[in-house]
């Protein structure tokens, strides 16, 4: 069977490239030159729900009963702020992908007035709405509360589609040596600090990506379909404009922030389709005073749709990015610190459409995807030291070292060169079986990740560190690591029925993934059970997986560095070191994994509008680095001062000597959490007496550490534990808190569409967070390292003299309840020109909190909320 329709503007033109989505078939297909479009369904399907979307227009969103004789003309009204009714605030949708997704269609995302895609997200429920910063790296986390190498691990397992196409950041290996640092301080500048500006080990940064040239954004946060894979908290789908369309040219201003864009989507002529290109540019100072601080960003992209016959459709896609993320050296900075961080790259993708009329596929999406960039960051510091020992060989080995000392400009540089490629193909089908209507997607992804870059650079007579952590920086090449590649293979079935009278819309998926060299297979089902008109109950469960990337996979070598003399006088200096390197090996990483159960409830009164959604998530085989200690056993030296060759001369005594303290880090699946809550959301339509439309969210959020792993203390000297002098006990982890937090967003919408005229107001409330450590207690350990190496383990409930500790993990609770107010106007002028200004925090409200410490008496001061911020928008159409 065959439903035919015609996308219209209101003028009556054909809409050409207009995207249209059924999603009982979960069948995507788009508008030809004449604005046709024709779907397949099975004659057992009586209904369908279409969703038609167009550049610059409003979307429709309809019930279709079949079948329908004649084609079904669809008009497509103009988006301007004189509609009748304009939505402005996310919304939360039941599609075939996932129970728990929230749309921001075009109107939406051009009223947050966002420099960033980060801006737009922060808008959704649980989130705070803040002004938009791109001085420092922004990354998202989804459903997760618990900070540190959690949040990592959450932001890794959130892909972003564009287009169809995942922006893969796991080809990213910005970082110093992270078995002498640890996971996250081997990012330059520390995780999430002000001054970094790369984010190895997690998800992309979000100030690369702008937003005017984006038509929708769809946020998963739970349970997806199994056609995505690489993910396990959530997912960003994000769909640029394509097609003809107006000049738009688009500035912002927020403090010293400024946000350039202009686009135009041209139709080309003899049949060769449109072409979209944009341009954008955006540079800020946080403190326009000094100038010190600077970030720039240059992004552009060339999108061509071609329908090269009614059933085939085309899309070519060429992106150029540019940032430069520096801290240039203040001339008053007797330490003639800085840094910058410099990433320039291309990216080429297809996507291929066509419709088949075969048992097998009714459609073929084939992807194809390749990127690569220039990754450059860098570092100095002036330092001060007296003469200090150092070494920078790369074998292990007794040696003699050499000597850094006085005035030294220290560097650390890191050169990258990462690629990455992707293709997918899925198919689509129907069929009829036991009275149910099946409709089948299945297919396969690839994905390829490599770094060619000269690595970390290592110059042997400006080190920054020296003997730190009993070890050294060295050159690490990143031509020789190993190219990453992942296969995946899909299968899912929509399908409905009824069970007691209700109808139910489901979608199972399963997906297998081949992830560094692990095989993982993922059932995810996610049903919507009709209880009435009013009335939907929604469930889901799901499994996802995500690898590890060649950050984790190949970290540099470890290098302990043991000094066995240092001796210096008049004449001559002596640094006699030994170096034990190690290879990491970490072919055994699994890749983390996610299960994920969710239960909703939604409302549709008409007037009154409401969704609850409570879900549960257990995280396993999360990364993080672990330390452990390496017991190494050296000859004695000893020295003397040889007055007849001037030289300090030394020889072993025969006596051996066992070192204890030294440690390495090295990345483990040592993190797991529980995650528990739920997101209640309550919206009204448009108030005919005062034209305002309100929303009301609450979320709650519970997360709780789950360590299964044992953490490796050094003892000041050794316990005597069947007959062995045993130097290292084994100890549940540091942490295992649990916190949890309450939000609430309220926000009102007041149109008056005969001025074109929207005034926004969105009150953010912190009601509640807190966490619960273990405070001070007296722990036993779990066992202990035996002179052979091997972890033993005392049995279940044995506590052994003197194989404890006292650990102190101190609580935190929010001391009071505070607001946060933000508001936002809009007015457009002739449905082409339309100014924006967005106040942030507008009553300025910043509670204080002061603690004292009653070990030391100092006082720490907490400032809740930033201080008043103004964004200024200008768009113009032409």
């Amino acid at each position: 069977m065959q439903f035919k329709g015609r996308v219209l503007a209101e003028s009556g033109r054909a809409l050409e490239f207009a995207s249209i989505y059924v999603k009982e078939l979960d069948l995507t297909t788009f508008s030809s030159e004449k604005g046709d479009f024709s779907i397949s369904y099975p004659a057992s399907l009586k209904q369908f729900q279409i969703r038609i979307t167009s550049v610059g227009k409003l979307s429709v969103e309809q019930q279709v009963t079949l079948p329908v004789a004649a084609p079904t003309i669809f008009r497509l009204k103009e988006l301007t702020l004189t509609l009748k009714e304009v939505t402005v605030n996310p919304m939360f949708r039941d599609i075939s992908k996932s129970n728990s997704s929230i749309i921001f269609d075009e109107e939406a995302i051009e009223r947050v007035q966002a420099f960033s895609l980060i801006d737009i997200l922060n808008t959704i429920p649980g989130r705070a709405t803040v002004a938009p910063n791109i001085n420092a790296p922004q990354t998202i986390t989804l459903r997760g509360n618990l900070g540190g190498n959690y949040d990592l691990n959450n932001s890794l397992g959130i892909p972003i589609i564009i287009d169809g196409v995942t922006q893969s950041n796991d080809a990213n290996m910005q970082s110093r040596s992270v078995s002498q640092f640890g996971m996250a301080g081997s990012i330059l500048g520390g995780a999430n600090a002000t001054n970094a500006s790369d984010v190895p080990f997690q998800g992309m940064d979000l100030r690369d990506i702008p937003v005017e040239t984006i038509e929708k954004v769809e946020v998963i946060q739970g349970v997806a379909s199994a056609e995505y894979g690489e993910m396990t908290d959530g997912a960003i789908l994000v769909d640029r404009k394509a097609g003809a369309g107006p000049y738009q040219f688009t500035t912002s201003i927020n403090g010293g922030s400024t946000n350039y864009s202009i686009g135009k989507g041209f139709k080309l002529p003899q049949q060769w389709g449109a072409v979209n290109l944009g341009l954008n540019y955006a540079i800020s100072n946080p403190d326009p005073r000094d100038k010190v601080k600077q970030y720039a960003r240059v992004a552009t992209s060339l999108i061509w749709s071609k329908n090269f016959s009614k059933d085939l459709k085309n899309t070519f896609s060429f992106d150029y990015n540019r940032r430069s993320d520096d801290i240039k050296m203040d001339p008053d900075d007797g330490q003639m610190q800085k840094s910058f961080s410099k990433n320039s790259g291309i990216r080429i993708s297809n996507r291929f459409n066509l419709k088949l009329n075969t048992a097998l596929a009714k459609q073929l999406n084939i992807t194809a995807s390749y990127s690569e960039s220039n990754q450059h960051t860098f570092k100095q510091w002036l330092i001060n030291r007296g003469p200090v020992g150092y070494t920078n060989k790369d074998t292990t080995g007794i040696y003699e070292g050499i000597f850094s000392g006085g005035r030294v400009l220290t560097e650390e540089e890191i050169i990258g060169h990462p690629v990455t490629a992707s293709a997918g193909l899925r198919f689509n089908t129907f069929f009829q079986l036991a009275g149910m209507t099946h409709a089948i997607s299945y297919g396969a992804n690839y994905n390829y990740s490599n770094n060619g870059g000269k690595g970390i650079i290592s110059d042997p007579y400006k080190p920054r560190w020296i003997d730190a952590y009993g070890q050294n920086a060295r050159a690490y090449s990143f031509e020789s690591v190993d190219a990453m590649q992942n296969v995946g293979l899909f299968l899912t079935d929509n399908f409905s029925f009824h069970f007691f009278g209700k109808r139910v819309n489901s979608n199972f998926g399963l997906r297998y993934d081949q992830q560094n060299g692990i095989g993982n297979l993922q059932p995810r089902l996610s049903s919507r059970i009709v209880l009435d008109k009013r009335w939907d109950l929604n469930l889901a469960f799901g499994v996802s997986t995500k690898s590890p990337t060649l950050a984790h996979r190949y970290p540099a070598p470890t290098y302990l560095d043991i000094p066995l003399i240092l001796a210096v006088n008049a004449n001559d200096a002596l640094y006699l070191v030994y170096t034990q390197k190690y290879q990491a090996d970490n072919s055994h990483l699994k890749p983390s994994r996610a299960t994920q159960a969710e239960i909703g409830l939604s409302y549709n009164g008409g007037f009154i509008n409401s969704r609850l959604n409570m879900y549960y998530k257990s995280n396993r085989n999360g990364f993080r680095s672990v330390q452990q200690f390496r017991e190494i056993t050296l000859p004695v030296f000893e020295y003397r001062y040889d007055e007849t060759s001037r030289q300090i001369v030394y020889n072993e005594t025969g006596a051996m000597q066992t070192f204890h303290n030294y440690s390495d880090n090295s990345i483990q699946n040592a993190v797991s959490s529980n995650t528990y809550g739920f997101d209640w959301l309550v919206s009204t339509r448009n108030i005919p007496a005062i034209n305002t439309s309100l929303t009301a969210s609450t979320s709650f959020i519970l997360g709780d550490e789950d360590s299964r792993y044992l953490t490796m203390d050094k003892l000041a000297s050794p316990l005597t534990i069947n007959g062995q002098n045993i130097w290292y006990l084994l100890f549940q982890p540091n942490s295992d808190d649990t916190k949890y937090k309450v939000t609430s967003k309220l926000s009102t919408n007041t149109h008056v569409p005969k001025l074109g005229f929207v005034v926004s107001t969105m009150l953010d409330v912190f009601w509640l967070s807190r966490t619960k450590g273990m405070g001070e207690a007296v722990i036993y350990a779990k066992g202990y390292v035996d002179t052979q190496g091997r972890q033993v383990l005392f049995e279940k409930g044995e506590q052994l003299e003197g194989a404890s500790k006292v650990r102190e993990i101190s609580s935190f609770e929010q001391p009071m309840a505070y607001a946060n107010f933000n508001i936002s106007v809009a007015k457009e002028i002739k449905k082409n020109l339309r100014i924006s200004i967005a106040a942030y925090n507008v009553f300025d409200i910043r509670p204080e909190y002061t603690t004292v410490n009653p070990t030391n008496n100092i006082e720490t001061t907490v400032i809740y909320n930033s201080p008043v911020s103004l964004t200024g928008s200008i768009s113009i159409k032409f």
